[in-house]
């Protein structure tokens, strides 16, 4: 019998009751940490707002095009926090946890040259 690797993690989790969306996987199966690249752009983008702010007196005068880029940096910032605060409320991110670790599927010994597909 031949299976491909998406339904084999598909039975997988349905037979270890995990829920299908609870992480998502990279092409090679691992799971994205697409949490920690976050926080760690989000720590960039406070660092530089500080050192900016520093920089800056209340009659500073920047050109139109800085002003559009803060108002555009603002507003993008803004959308996302309502985004994810409202999947949290809504319970899309419940499953995702800091503490997850990824689970490690061992394959068949006869594996197929196609990375896909998996005999059994």
């Amino acid at each position: 019998m031949k299976i491909s690797k998406k339904r084999l993690l598909e039975i997988i989790q349905e037979e270890c009751g995990m829920p299908m969306k609870s992480y998502e996987m990279n092409p090679k199966g691992e799971i994205d940490r697409e949490g920690r690249m976050a926080k760690r752009q989000l720590a960039d983008i406070a660092e530089y707002a500080q050192e900016l702010s520093q920089m800056l007196a209340d009659e500073t005068q920047l050109e139109a095009w800085v002003q559009s880029k803060l108002t555009k940096a603002a507003d993008y910032i803004k959308t996302v926090k309502h985004y994810v605060e409202y999947g949290m409320e809504e319970g899309a991110y419940d499953q995702v946890t800091p503490q997850m670790e990824p689970v490690g599927i061992e394959m068949p010994m006869n594996e197929s040259k196609n990375d896909d597909i998996y005999e059994f």
